[in-house]
Parts: C-alpha cells; sequence; structure tokens
C-alpha cells in the first residue's frame, strides 16, 4: 500500500514531530496557510498515485488520547471512505480513541474537505483520514505512536 503522511509546519507542532518520527518517503510537510497548503497536496497528489492519504493535526486533546476525523466541512461536507477499522483498532491498543466528524474550523478541516474534494471530484481510487493527536506535553511517548505509523496494515 503506498501511503501518503501529511502534517503542519511548526517547531512545537505534535503532528510535525510525529512526522518526523515515520519511516516513510512519502511525506509532506504542510505550510501553514488556507491556500499554499491544498495546493501542495493537490500537486503530491495528482503526481503520484496514493493509496492513502493520512494526514495529522495537532488539537488540545487528553494525554494519549488520537481523535480520528470522519468529515471534512465547508460549504458542504465530504466523509472519508476509508475503513478506518483496523487502525482504530491498532490505536486502541495504546491510546484512548475518539470518532469525531468536526475537524475544527482551521487548517486541518480545510486541508481534509479539500483533499476528500480533490479525490472525489478527481475520482481518484485514493483514500484519506483524518487524525489529530494531542500537544506533545499530551503525549507519553511519540515513537510509540510514530511505531503504529510505520506497519503497513494500517
Amino acid at each position: 500500500m503506498k501511503i501518503l503522511f501529511t502534517a503542519f509546519n511548526g517547531k512545537e507542532n505534535s503532528s510535525k514531530l510525529l512526522l518526523d518520527k515515520i519511516n516513510s518517503n512519502n511525506k509532506l510537510y504542510l505550510k501553514n496557510s488556507y491556500i499554499t497548503s491544498v495546493k501542495q497536496l493537490e500537486k503530491e497528489i495528482k503526481k503520484n498515485n496514493y493509496d492513502l492519504i493520512i494526514s495529522f493535526g495537532q488539537a488540545c486533546l487528553e494525554k494519549d488520547t488520537v481523535q480520528i476525523e470522519t468529515k471534512g466541512i465547508l460549504e458542504k461536507e465530504y466523509k472519508t471512505k476509508y475503513d478506518y477499522k483496523n487502525l482504530e483498532n491498532k490505536l486502541k491498543e495504546k491510546y484512548k480513541v475518539k470518532i469525531s466528524s468536526f475537524a475544527g474550523k482551521y487548517y486541518c478541516n480545510n486541508i481534509y474537505y479539500n483533499g476528500l474534494k480533490i479525490i472525489t471530484e478527481e475520482s481518484l481510487k485514493t483514500n484519506m483520514i483524518f487524525i489529530h493527536i494531542p500537544l506533545i506535553k499530551n503525549i507519553t511517548d511519540i515513537n510509540i505512536l510514530a511505531s503504529i505509523f510505520n506497519d503497513d496494515n494500517i
């Protein structure tokens, strides 16, 4: 399975720090910009044939809690078609997992919405999932979290 991992830049951004730890050649560090980040993602997914895009964002979550987002919502709503149950079960071994249908009102929702929109409008076979992780102070060991995403069976 060919997976693209994305996260937003930022020295203290836990999602960027997680992306640093994931063992993959398919990483995209997104600019903290509504327009530029979408252009980056669109260019990357049109250039490469990914099976799955896993995007990470940082959120104020409880200690060792991970939140799987199911929808991107702006002018309309796009729901992921990715069957995330296997990923949810792997995460549950070490983390509290929440399933959410509200990815927020900021960069995270914007990239998720637009990624799902591009996939839908271009009729791509790519799936996409967005995962919020806690602030770095609320992650006991980021290496353990990264190891879950180093597994091809997600």
